[in-house]
């Protein structure tokens, strides 16, 4: 996981309780945690459960034991680390914003589809796509139908 603030703690309890929740076909490893300040960054693996820390995300997209890549940054972090994510082979998580502009968001979405031709997965962590008033807005019913 890239990111260990608000979203990255929030994340983290994700990542340790789902199979509580959920029949997964494979159990989480929290692997490594990244972030800017190696000393923040070391707290925050050992409070939120992460093996490891590091502050270097590249290095920790070219690990051959990292499969899934969690962004949970700024948003003006988020293309770049996807990006290369995915060019990477990883699946990627991006807590939303996808991007800070269209222009990133259309460069994110073009890679995801190319990446999910080698079987790569991506998305972004937008958890209230089917509330009632967000579908009223988008003129959509709860199951995403047009009305």
């Amino acid at each position: 996981m890239v990111g260990h603030a608000f979203m990255g703690a929030a994340h983290s309890r994700a990542w340790r309780t789902v199979s509580q929740v959920m029949d997964l076909p494979l159990t989480p490893v929290m692997a490594t945690v990244v972030g800017r300040r190696p000393e923040a960054t070391a707290a925050a693996a050992e409070r939120l459960g992460w093996a490891e820390a590091s502050t270097d995300w590249r290095s920790v997209v070219d690990r051959d034991d990292i499969d899934l890549i969690d962004i949970c940054t700024p948003g003006d972090a988020h293309a770049e680390i996807a990006i290369a994510a995915l060019r990477a082979g990883k699946h990627v998580l991006c807590e939303k914003p996808l991007g800070n502009s269209l222009s990133e968001a259309t460069t994110m979405a073009d890679a995801a589809r190319s990446s999910r031709a080698n079987g790569v997965r991506a998305m972004i962590g937008f958890n209230y796509r089917r509330v009632p008033a967000l579908a009223l807005a988008a003129g959509v019913d709860s199951r995403g139908a047009g009305r």
